[in-house]
């Protein structure tokens, strides 16, 4: 049995009891802000028994941990205190084998294994700092979305606890990572392979918004340094691997052949610029070259000059049902401790709306000018746009903003029943067949090939040849 205890320096005031408490508190948060477990017994059967694997080895009893296959398309893993691990099926959606896959797993059992969320844990109570929701969490593959959703839209944690673990906790969790792969059979060096994929599709999710591959602030390797080559220096440290090394791609390929790609229709979905519900029956469409997030709670939409468009709806049937009409809902109950101006009744798309606009201080004491729009939906809701901008920029942006909003409908019965989702199709490639051809079959977007090549982790110079299995989206 793999034994591997804590450096000498670690100090952990938490008692493993109280651990295994807080991440079972912490656990339905986690659920509710990442669309639930995925509800496929199969693929989470198949995961849970890759992590096993890999956690048999790690000297920690079995009931140690708690293995969840998360509903959302956000790349991203991580674990809590007590052992609750958690994967996405946008990781399994991205990963080629099963090696992939139980690198992220072993990685996220390095961390449980030398208690990084623990220690995590206790330096933020000892500083006074608190830790709110899932702050806690430890993201080492953390995609292109989840970031600006935790930071934008305000879900599940501030940035700073996702970048909070050092280069030395991260080369720590993938060196006890790669020597459970390595003990159980696995390609360590499937877990570089993997991160590589994760650089390419945090480039290629920067282009789709409109960015030069290395802007913005969420990138991958400076909340997590080292990337594909820390990997490598964790197995050298390492200095185990098997002598016939298992990838399982063909098994892998079986498993996942008709996985939900994207958004979930529960959650809605983004197609391009334009977001969709069909369970509450509605879609509305954002300017071009804007980039929509979509979120349990809301949709957010961000503009190329720093403009923001939040979406959701009132939640209490109670403050719909009393309010007069939409400009009083907006005056006296969702804004009433907002200094408004012109606010006025209007008409979206023929439905009975109100509006107004006011300067806001965020929460990092930075001011914006908002304009509010709140809609009577037929469904008997009240739809609610949010547009934030820099101060002394809003008439700038508002007319396309405007006509955005006015894209709100109402959709039939049967038009919402006719919405499905997208889903991972595995084929054979035939005599013939090129990465545009391939690439082709998928929906029509920006990007088409590089999204062909990342799905399926071609470098640049690659080409398919006969008779490989390729992923595909229909």
């Amino acid at each position: 049995m793999l034994l591997l205890p804590l450096p000498a320096a670690a100090q952990i005031f938490m008692s493993p009891e109280d651990a295994k408490k807080l991440g079972a508190q912490e656990h339905p948060k986690i659920l509710k802000e990442f669309g639930g477990a995925y509800d496929n017994f199969e693929i989470g059967a198949y995961v849970a028994g890759i992590a096993a694997r890999a956690a048999g080895q790690s000297g920690l009893p079995a009931n140690s941990y708690t293995f969840t296959v998360l509903n959302s398309p956000v790349i991203n893993a991580f674990a809590l205190p007590g052992g609750f691990v958690y994967i996405t099926r946008g990781i399994l959606a991205l990963a080629n084998n099963e090696a992939e896959v139980a690198g992220v797993l072993g990685h996220e059992i390095g961390h449980v294994v030398a208690k990084h969320s623990e220690q995590r844990y206790d330096r933020s109570m000892i500083t006074n700092i608190g830790v709110a929701g899932a702050s806690i969490l430890s993201s080492i593959f953390l995609g292109q979305g989840a970031g600006e959703l935790i930071g934008q839209a305000g879900q599940v944690a501030g940035g700073a606890y996702l970048a909070a673990f050092s280069r030395e906790n991260e080369l720590e969790a993938d060196t006890i990572g790669v020597r459970l792969l390595a003990r159980v059979g696995y390609a360590p060096d499937a877990q570089a392979a993997f991160l590589q994929s994760l650089s390419d599709d945090t480039d290629l999710q920067r282009k789709l918004a409109g960015q030069s591959s290395k802007s913005g602030t969420n990138d991958l390797f400076a909340t997590h340094p080292g990337g594909p080559q820390r990997v490598r220096e964790a197995m050298a440290a390492a200095q185990e691997y098997p002598t016939t090394p298992i990838y399982r791609r063909d098994e892998y390929l079986d498993r996942i052949n008709g996985l939900l790609f994207g958004d979930d229709p529960k959650e809605g979905l983004v197609r391009g610029t334009t977001f969709t519900h069909p369970g509450l029956r509605l879609s509305f469409s954002v300017p071009d070259k804007w980039r929509l997030i979509n979120s349990s709670d809301a949709v957010i939409a961000r503009g190329p000059q720093n403009e923001t468009l939040q979406f959701d709806m009132e939640r209490d049937k109670r403050k719909v049902q009393g309010s007069r009409s939409a400009l009083d809902y907006l005056t006296r109950v969702w804004l009433s401790k907002q200094r408004l101006s012109n606010a006025e009744e209007i008409r979206v798309n023929g439905m009975p709306a109100a509006t107004a606009r006011a300067r806001v201080q965020l929460q990092d004491g930075s001011s914006r000018d908002a304009r509010f729009v709140a809609v009577g939906f037929p469904t008997d809701d009240i739809l609610r746009f949010v547009l934030l901008s820099p101060v002394n920029q809003l008439a700038r942006v508002e007319p396309d903003v405007i006509r955005a909003v006015n894209t709100l409908k109402h959709l039939s019965k049967e038009e919402a029943d006719a919405v499905q989702p997208q889903r991972i199709k595995v084929i054979t490639a035939l005599s013939g067949d090129s990465i545009d051809s391939l690439a082709r079959r998928m929906p029509a977007g920006d990007f088409q090939v590089e999204r062909f090549r990342v799905l399926n982790g071609y470098r640049d110079g690659e080409t398919v040849q006969p008779g490989h299995r390729v992923k595909i989206v229909e």
